[in-house]
């Protein structure tokens, strides 16, 4: 789901118009469905684009520094260097041509002299016992290989520590795509953002956990250790309710 259509999804799942957002941003309606459709040539330029994305996010409750920087990463265009970060550039490839460093050259050759001496130095030195010798010369002992760990099953197990009836557990898994994904937990929001294909979250609650799923054909769940698969299908807004002991949804 592109920026636009994940606004779309979370602007459904607060109960909201097209006209209601309009009214709160004073942004006009027509504008708002084009940008809900990933359509920002209206917007006229990516500085106004970023900012009805940041209105309309804060305007949902949602963290509008996230959904500024994924626009930014999938619509706005890379900006070209400045005439001056150009010519600095330049100037550092041309450096300044000087003559010869005699100090640098007399450092060199007194370090060469040095090294001469102590390598006859030790050239004087009586040679290692032959035990010392043998200890230096011999190969190491070829380690074992490790045993190769056998591979993790692909069901989705329980999440750890959970104890039926102790409260809510929820794992969210992206099988596909990605999903905008909102977690209320007690009553108070954990989590809000964009998930991508094979990610996994955890989450949990004592009395009651929430779900908004923009996409959600994309998304399985397991709740209270009970695989629910996918609760939608592909591009559907799905909204659920779970408490302590019941995997199914309210």
């Amino acid at each position: 789901m592109g920026v636009g259509e994940s606004l779309a999804a979370a602007r459904v799942a607060a109960g909201e118009s097209v006209e209601d957002v309009s009214r709160a941003t004073r942004i006009r309606g027509e504008l708002l469905r084009r940008i809900e459709a990933d359509d920002f040539s209206g917007c006229g330029g990516t500085v106004y684009a970023r900012g009805h994305v940041r209105a309309i996010a804060a305007h949902l409750g949602l963290d509008a520094a996230e959904y500024v920087a994924e626009f930014d990463r999938t619509h706005a265009a890379p900006e070209a260097p400045a005439a001056r970060e150009i010519f600095e550039r330049e100037v550092v490839a041309m450096p300044e041509r000087k003559g010869p460093n005699w100090t640098a050259a007399m450092a060199v050759a007194a370090g060469v002299l040095l090294i001469v001496a102590l390598v006859s130095l030790f050239n004087t030195t009586p040679d290692a016992s032959p035990s010392a010798r043998q200890v230096t010369s011999s190969s190491p002992t070829p380690t074992a290989a490790a045993p190769s760990q056998p591979a993790a099953s692909e069901t989705p197990g329980p999440i750890a520590g959970y104890v039926p009836g102790d409260g809510v557990t929820m794992r969210v898994t992206i099988a596909a795509a990605r999903s905008w994904v909102t977690v209320r937990a007690d009553g108070k929001v954990i989590f809000q953002g964009t998930m991508n294909a094979g990610e996994t979250k955890d989450f949990t609650a004592k009395r009651g956990m929430g779900v908004v799923l923009g996409n959600a054909g994309a998304v399985r769940l397991v709740v209270n250790g009970k695989d629910l698969g996918s609760p939608g299908r592909n591009g559907e807004v799905v909204r659920l309710n779970f408490t302590p002991g019941d995997p199914t949804a309210a």
